[in-house]
């Protein structure tokens, strides 16, 4: 059978996965000169060539030496490709494989996950090419980069060349991007414009956000964007699946891993020895008390190592499946625990070193993360190591904790940032007169808040009505339902109104008019407007017929108004009146009542209190007519009247008595005459006090006073004693 690889050292049974140009079988051993005779060219008369016994070409399958018993036929999935181009050999080209295996590392860019860059740690060989099995190529480098068109398979092939073999390593990468949508933890998200989003991802061993526009740094698990407008961020990550380390974070102690190191627990005294521990200082005191990775400050465990100076030994080593043609990632994380001499340290797979030798921090006790990537090949199982690569004896002592070893994939996903950023709409600039008010209307958001809040009906809402006293600038903040804020802003002039000087209050007389007067405005606007002679200037001629009061409205250039008013008394035409004439006693006075005008005056003056009163006294001795000119001075009219006031005299009383009193006569009848109201006094020893002729009887000598008025209501008194004796004692 053509083609087909049968079972041999390797212990593995595989068809042929290639082409197949020509097929020519002997019964004759050929010289090396003989075969590289037609190496590139066809065989000439193959059926007179001795020994000859099958010849194929693959134009068909018939045997072109011309034994049809040896033509063949096609097994399983073979086929007939008459447009292959000719393969072409070198002559002398054949090389011995080297017994030893070299591999190489592979590290895919996140950011641009075509693109793989190839890597081997092999040294000695003479040449080395690569074919990353897409028909491009690279030699002469150990490191090399290539960026390919389309996702699939593709065979990668190294090719090391040495004196007297060659090494050829053949590992299927798979060159896709898996669509994860746990990538990204963080959902789509409304941030307000001005803030920021801390965007969070899922575990992985890197990471490229893109676009990087607006973000802190897109290389990080979590970065912040502060991105002002909307954005869909896309996140490429080399994510790590299951890990296969067992006891990686040493939380079961010195299980699950070998090393060629002495386990050495209770001291750290001697290089090539280790401990699993979190106690630095009891291993070794003159150490740094340094903690474990795993939980910083839970006192976990650590591997503790002082290193030899012996390269490629291996310091910590587990075998672990793996499935073939798969990536991983082999992970650790490594700190100094000493002052000199930090650990070199390189990763080994199958007795393979691979990647970049890594060396702890110069400073004690600071974790650092090492890692490289690897392809499995063929292999379903691996060996990983961790191999000192130190070779100063000196110092190189180290931690190595959270080992890890785990398949990864490129994934993707995407998260939609929307930036709000409310549109405030408030009212245009606006101008308002001193005194006046205008509603402010707002319309963008849920809540607002105006500053300053002076002058306004309420600060709180959409539409406040607005009232300042001097020119403001009102900036309102407007909050929607996202907690998002917009600003606006509104100027509100305030425009003086007028000052107005306006004609005091006056008094007219009926049938006059006046001219009425207001100043401080450009335009007037007078009402009632019936009574007056132009109701839309300054002055105004009023003719009311009545008390009025007179509106304006004055306005300035600024369309700005103030009211004020003036009465105008309406005086009509007087009524002068004088009290009627009157009588008075001889020595009293009497009022005199003068109305209707503004101005009086009196005569004869000798007996008055006043001649310019409009009521003055009058103290007349006898009858007498008093004159008084009354004068309406605005309308310009007067009138004398007259009022006499009579002089009554007082009545003349004549006194009697019918005797005086002693011991035979015990009364006395009084008696009066020349009035005819009469009031005696003292009133005690009187049958009646009221009468003119009352009986007295005293008991003393007695004076008796008599008050009597007349039919005019004069009054005059006078007065009689009765004696009273003890004369007449009787018998």
């Amino acid at each position: 059978t053509i083609g087909d690889f049968a079972p041999g050292t390797l212990g593995v049974t595989e068809n042929l996965n290639g082409f197949i140009n020509e097929v020519r079988i002997w019964n004759v051993a050929r010289t090396q000169a003989e075969i590289k005779t037609y190496m590139n060219s066809s065989l000439p008369s193959p059926s007179t060539q001795t020994g000859l016994l099958a010849y194929y070409t693959f134009d068909n399958l018939l045997n072109k030496q011309g034994n049809a018993s040896w033509n063949g036929t096609l097994v399983g999935s073979a086929s007939i490709n008459s447009t292959n181009s000719s393969c072409t050999f070198v002559a002398d080209s054949c090389t011995l494989s080297c017994s030893a295996k070299n591999d190489f590392s592979f590290k895919q860019n996140v950011c641009n996950p075509y693109q793989l860059t190839f890597s081997t740690t092999a040294t000695g060989y003479q040449s080395i090419s690569w074919d990353f099995g897409d028909t491009n190529t690279a030699n002469g480098s150990s490191t090399v980069t290539h960026t390919y068109a389309t996702a699939g398979n593709y065979a990668v092939t190294m090719i090391q060349k040495f004196a007297n073999c060659s090494d050829t390593v053949r590992k299927t990468f798979s060159v896709a991007v898996q669509n994860d949508n746990q990538t990204i933890l963080t959902s789509d998200t409304t941030i307000c414009i001005g803030n920021t989003k801390q965007l969070k991802a899922a575990p992985a061993t890197s990471y490229c956000w893109s676009p990087a526009t607006y973000l802190n740094d897109p290389s990080i698990q979590n970065p912040v964007t502060s991105s002002p407008a909307n954005i869909t961020y896309h996140l490429t990550s080399e994510k790590r699946g299951t890990n296969l380390v067992v006891n990686g974070n040493f939380s079961a102690g010195n299980t699950g891993f070998l090393s060629d190191y002495l386990y050495s627990p209770s001291s750290g005294f001697n290089a090539g020895v280790y401990t699993v521990s979190n106690n630095v200082l009891a291993w070794h005191p003159q150490m740094t008390p340094c903690q474990d990775h795993t939980g910083a400050g839970s006192n976990g465990n650590m591997m503790l190592v002082n290193g030899a100076e012996i390269v490629n030994v291996k310091v910590w080593s587990q075998t672990v499946a793996v499935q073939p043609n798969t990536n991983y990632a082999f992970e650790t994380w490594l700190q100094h625990i000493t002052s000199v001499n930090p650990a070199s340290l390189q990763f080994s797979i199958n007795g393979i070193t691979i990647g970049q030798i890594f060396t702890a921090n110069n400073t004690s006790c600071i974790w650092d993360r090492f890692y490289t990537t690897w392809n499995s090949g063929n292999n379903s199982s691996a060996t990983i190591s961790i191999v000192n690569q130190n070779q100063i004896y000196t110092g190189n002592d180290f931690a190595l904790d959270d080992i890890s070893f785990t398949p990864i994939i490129i994934t993707r996903d995407s998260v939609k940032i929307t930036v709000d950023s409310p549109i405030i709409n408030t009212s245009a600039d606006s101008a308002i007169c001193s005194g006046s008010s205008m509603q402010i209307n707002t319309s963008g958001a849920l809540n607002y808040v105006w500053l300053p809040s002076n002058g306004l009906s309420n600060p709180q809402i959409a539409n406040p009505v607005a009232n300042p006293t001097s020119t403001t600038k009102y900036i309102v903040t407007g909050t929607n339902s996202f907690g998002c804020t917009g600003r606006d802003s509104v100027i509100v002039t305030v425009k003086p109104i007028p000052i107005v000087s306006i004609s005091n209050d006056t008094l007219i007389c009926s049938g006059s008019s006046i001219q009425l007067n207001a100043m401080g405005g450009s335009s007037y606007n007078w009402s009632p407007t019936n009574s007056l002679s132009n109701a839309a200037i300054s002055n105004p001629a009023a003719t009311p017929s009545l008390t009025t009061s007179y509106k304006v409205i004055v306005s300035n250039a600024d369309n700005c108004s103030s009211i004020d008013s003036v009465l105008v008394k309406v005086r009509q035409p007087n009524t002068f009146t004088v009290n009627s004439s009157s009588a008075v006693c001889v020595g009293d006075n009497v009022r005199l009542v003068a109305s209707g005008g503004d101005v009086y005056l009196w005569s004869p003056a000798y007996s008055l209190s006043s001649i310019n009163a409009p009521n003055p006294f009058a103290y007349p001795t006898s009858t007498t007519a008093y004159d008084v000119t009354i004068s309406d001075t605005l309308c310009n009219i007067s009138e004398t009247l007259t009022t006499t006031v009579t002089i009554n005299p007082l009545p003349v009383l004549q006194t009697l008595k019918s005797n005086d009193v002693d011991c035979s006569t015990s009364t006395s009848q009084l008696n009066v005459t020349g009035a005819v109201q009469y009031t005696w006094m003292p009133s005690g020893t009187l049958n009646n006090p009221f009468i003119p002729n009352p009986i007295a009887s005293p008991l003393a000598t007695t004076s008796y006073i008599v008050t009597a008025k007349d039919i005019n209501g004069c009054s005059n008194t006078d007065s009689i004693t009765v004696l009273v004796t003890a004369d007449n004692p009787g018998n």
